[in-house]
């Protein structure tokens, strides 16, 4: 037979005498491929090339069946009940076993065990788990033609968990010194029991990276703090000036503060700012406050953008006292992208917390039909990975040409 490479994968062609050979061994019955399946057939005749290639090896090793003389290397030595990896389950298969005639040491066959490479199931298993299946169901979605044997419930996560955590290390240890970031985002998500904390850096050319998580019971500013930290240790520059996007709270502003300098440029989400008030209001109040809200916050100058918003706050007051202080409340950090000029589209993208919580929804595509976590590394696991996934389809982000005038303005000027 002759063999072609072609990325990492290997052709075989097969002559018109060797292809009469494999059908004379398949014993081809076109009526019993049809009514069984031709999956079924597909699989039961991988089962028969993969003893095929064992008994090659085994003739190569010991000679001829019968043949005898004292060159051989190796004897056979009966055979035994095995398995092999065949689309993406294991399968039960007679094994050879061959001995030396010298010592009685068992042989061990090439072909067998690279028939049981776990990165094969891995990769299938890695795969299926990628496309939402949950990996108590997985048996229930491989190939029903295949005996399954050895794919339990607890044998296809530790499959998936062997496949991810080579890729989940590397990409929460990524070298961030070559990125030219503007703007990060942070927010957390519930995973489980867990709070996950997720910074996403957007670079000078609209570019979307996931920095880092870190897990915790709360976005607390500890949490924020050793995150910040993991950034600057993996090369994340600190001797320039950053745009920080959060969703409000005190404990992440804090921190921020407290790692780059009081005079840190830090834009509160509009959106989470406008629920917060919406909370505190009746609800036929609502939709009238937050086109208010939204109005003003759409004013080209800070100046008139606080002006409205000082009004709104002034009409708030008799509706609900705690609506208008949740409003007062950070307002100014609202207004920064207006402090810096940022106007048009950079502005809508950079004044909510939108860009992380699309890629929270991409992740949550993933994490969604997993309903326990055997602990917190499981947790970061399967969230670095849904976000991982979630990197490979990010837009950049609308105005981005602007993100150089705006890193200038961070790094040239004072708040």
């Amino acid at each position: 037979m002759k063999k072609s490479s072609q990325n990492n994968s290997v052709l075989v062609k097969l002559t018109a005498k060797e292809q009469a050979t494999l059908s004379s061994l398949l014993s081809l019955d076109f009526e019993k491929v049809i009514t069984q399946g031709v999956y079924g057939f597909l699989a039961e005749g991988a089962r028969i090339l993969a003893k095929v290639l064992m008994e090659a090896e085994v003739t190569t090793l010991c000679g001829e069946r019968y043949e005898r003389g004292s060159h051989r290397a190796a004897v056979r030595w009966g055979s035994e009940p095995g398995k092999v990896v065949l689309h993406g389950t294991k399968d039960a298969i007679e094994k050879p076993r061959v001995r030396k005639p010298s010592d009685g040491k068992e042989v061990r066959l090439e072909t067998y065990a690279a028939l049981n490479e776990k990165d094969r199931l891995n990769e299938k298993f890695l795969t299926s788990v990628l496309c939402g299946t949950s990996t108590r169901r997985y048996t229930n979605t491989v190939e029903a033609e295949l005996r399954k044997m050895g794919v339990s419930k607890s044998s296809v996560s530790r499959g998936a968990i062997a496949a991810t955590k080579p890729l989940v290390d590397a990409f929460l240890k990524r070298d961030l010194a070559t990125l030219n970031l503007v703007a990060l985002f942070i927010d957390g998500i519930h995973i489980g029991t867990k709070q996950v904390l997720v910074c996403i850096g957007v670079g000078a050319g609209g570019k979307k990276y996931v920095l880092g998580l870190k897990p915790g019971a709360t976005e607390n500013e500890i949490v924020c703090r050793d995150l910040l930290r993991d950034l600057k240790d993996r090369g994340l520059k600190v001797d320039r000036r950053y745009l920080f996007v959060v969703d409000g709270a005190k404990a992440l502003a804090a921190a921020i503060r407290a790692a780059f300098g009081n005079d840190t440029a830090i834009q509160r989400c509009i959106e989470h700012k406008i629920r917060d008030i919406e909370a505190y209001l009746p609800f036929k109040e609502r939709a009238s406050i937050r086109g208010k809200l939204r109005a003003a916050w759409n004013q080209k100058s800070e100046k008139a953008a606080q002006k409205r918003l000082t009004e709104i706050r002034s009409k708030l007051t008799l509706i609900s006292e705690a609506a208008a202080n949740s409003l007062t409340e950070g307002m100014l950090d609202t207004l920064t992208l207006h402090r810096l000029g940022v106007t048009g589209e950079l502005r809508e993208s950079l004044r909510t917390t939108n860009v992380i919580e699309s890629a929270f929804s991409a992740a949550r595509r993933l994490t969604a039909r997993t309903t326990r976590y055997r602990d917190e590394q499981a947790v970061i696991m399967w969230m670095a990975r849904g976000l991982q996934e979630a990197e490979k389809n990010f837009r950049p982000v609308r105005g981005y040409r602007q993100l150089v005038d705006l890193s200038n303005k961070l790094n040239t000027s004072k708040q």
